[in-house]
Order: structure tokens, then sequence, then C-alpha cells
């Protein structure tokens, strides 16, 4: 059998050309073989949602495996880390090229010390590469904070990726961990839409208060998670709410007729899908002197099984709400953020 280079013609990688008879034998091997392939790396596909909420207990996690908690421990709505402590992760990235840059957001705070600023300097290396090193948090333990950092593709590798978040071992108070994602470039907080996506698939919310179970629903199918809430029901008693701990708790007030106002408070004990005592309203929109069509209003608001009245409402997009019942529907106004006030009427179905 003849199997010298002048019986062998290859494609070249160019132009769909050939390569001459007689061509030397490393360059048939190079058209003809494709490159070698990268360990680990799946082209062309994209980086799942990636996260660690430490907002519950057990944390919610996406793409993300915890392998280390040193010195750490949950507490409440947040992962506490002493001084010399930290938290280890893994995450899967199929192709950093697809990736091409990754957003890596935090969101932490510095425990105050006696009152005053608190101080636990902050470091997070990935893949073995500082992004922060002993970063002072702002605002001294006032309000949690987002810190955000950029990582460019060449500091990711196919397969898994490491990240370790630490507290300074001179630390005098805590570091508190709220949230960590990790966003390729041109998926803008995919990572907080999928936590936001894992709300709203159980938007019933029931919560134990003093003055019995609590019942919160309202649904104008945007995909959205409340805020506030404010509502008056068939006793004469009025409320007013502020979700707290992303839904696990609401604050607020209340008055019962001829009552002065007193604190209000709920700790959430059901998340649902369903809520059977829901009422479902056909609604349109008032605009340019007429009115159109829109989509269902679905809802249950109401504590030991008074009936709403009159009900006003916010999302955490800022889009908000104000509806009085009567006469077997309800009329009020709706407004979607950044835009002006429309009318809003429905009738019961």
């Amino acid at each position: 059998m003849d199997i010298s280079t002048d019986g062998y013609r290859a494609e070249t990688p160019e132009g769909g050309g050939r390569v001459p008879s007689g061509a030397p034998r490393a360059y048939e091997a190079d058209a003809k073989l494709p490159p070698p392939p990268v360990p680990g790396r799946r082209p062309g596909i994209q980086m799942a949602p990636t996260y660690a909420d430490f907002g519950t207990e057990p944390p919610r996690l996406g793409n993300v495996e915890i392998t280390g908690v040193h010195r750490s421990s949950a507490a409440d709505d947040h992962l506490a880390i002493n001084a010399g402590g930290s938290v280890e992760f893994e995450f899967d990235v199929p192709d950093p090229a697809v990736v091409r840059e990754a957003c890596v957001t935090l969101v932490a705070l510095v425990s105050m010390l006696a009152g005053g600023p608190g101080y636990a300097p902050l470091t997070v290396h990935l893949n073995g590469r500082p992004l922060a090193d002993e970063l002072r948090i702002p605002n001294g333990g006032g309000l949690p904070q987002r810190l955000v950092f950029a990582v460019p593709a060449e500091e990711l590798v196919p397969g898994r990726n490491t990240m370790r978040i630490a507290s300074g071992v001179d630390a005098r108070s805590m570091l508190w961990l709220y949230r960590v994602t990790v966003d390729p470039m041109n998926a803008h907080d995919q990572a907080g839409l999928a936590l936001v996506r894992q709300a709203v698939a159980k938007p019933v919310l029931r919560y134990a208060s003093d003055a019995g179970e609590v019942t919160i629903f309202v649904d104008r199918g945007e995909q959205s998670v409340l805020d506030q809430v404010a509502w008056a029901d068939t006793s004469g008693t009025e409320y007013a709410i502020t979700f707290e701990k992303r839904q696990r708790a609401l604050y607020g007030w209340r008055r019962q007729p001829g009552g002065e106002p007193t604190e209000f408070r709920g700790r959430l004990t059901e998340r649902g899908t369903v809520a059977k005592e829901a009422w479902r309203f056909d609604t349109e929109e008032g605009w340019a002197g007429g009115w159109h069509r829109s989509g269902d209003l679905l809802l249950a608001v109401e504590v030991r099984g008074c009936p709403v009245t009159r009900l006003a409402w916010r999302d955490l997009r800022g889009n908000n709400g104000t509806i009085a019942f009567g006469g077997g529907g309800f009329l009020g106004t709706y407004q979607r953020v950044g835009e002006g006030p429309i009318g809003y009427r429905g009738r019961f179905v």
C-alpha cells in the first residue's frame, strides 16, 4: 500500500483549498487534525445563573457548591464571618470565551462596634487571584453595601472555578455576607432574576401575628415581588406593612376602629402557590380618554378572614397601585415605574 505524501491530499483550514502533493508531513497533520480540546471546556455554552443567597437557611444556591465554611455561622438573613473566618465556593464556567467578562457582586456589611463604625477587612480571591485585599467596606455597618468586581475571561477557567471570601484576622467586628452572584457579560443580573423567579413561583405569603394569621397575595402577572402593602378591611381596621428580610417577616402598624395606631409584626410561616380564598378580577387600564383590556388581577389580603375594602401596594421595581372595592369590582389607579399614573378598574369573576 502506498502511503507516501505523494498519494495523499488534505483539506486546508484556509479557503477550502488542498495541500499540494508532496507537502511536508507536519503540514499535512496540521491541516487534517482539529486543535486539541481544552480540558473542561464546553464550547459555546453560557454559564448558568450563579448565586449563593444567605437570606434563607439553608442558603439558596445556583450553580454553586459551598466547599468550606470556617469561623462562620448562619445568622438570620446573612452569614456571620468572624475574625479570620471565611467561606469557599466552587462554580462552573463551561466556556470563558462565551462569558467574556464576569461580574462578581457581593452584598455585605461590617457590623457596628459599640455604636461606632465596625472593622472587618474583606478579602476576595477568585482562582487564587485577589479581587479585593483587606478592603474596608464603607458605611461602617449602617446598611448592606453592594460591591462589584470585574473579572476578565482569562482569569476564569473552563469547568470548576473557586472563590474564597474572608474576614481579616485583625477584625474587631463581624463581616455579614448576604449574597454572592456571578454574572456573565451581556446577561445583566442573570443571577438576581433567577432569585426573583424563585420568589414569585410561590407568591402566596402567610404570616403569624398577634392579630392572627395574615395572608398576602397580589398578582398582576408581572413577575414582581411585593415590597409594601396597606389596606383596610370589613372590621374597620387599617394596616400598613413593609416586608423585611426578603419577605421572611413584615413590620408596620395597625389601627383598630376608634383606637390608636400600634406596632404590627409578622413572621413568615408558609409560602404557597395557591390561595383558595383569592379573588380574581377582569381588569381594564384607562389612558388617553379610554379604557383598554388588561390582564387579570388575583389577590388575597386579609387578617382572620376579614376581606379588604381598600388596598395599596408597591413592588420592588417601584410599580404601585391603589384600589377601593365595591359593587362587585374595584376602581383605582396604577403606576409603572418611570411612567405616569393610569386608571385601573376591574370586575369580580
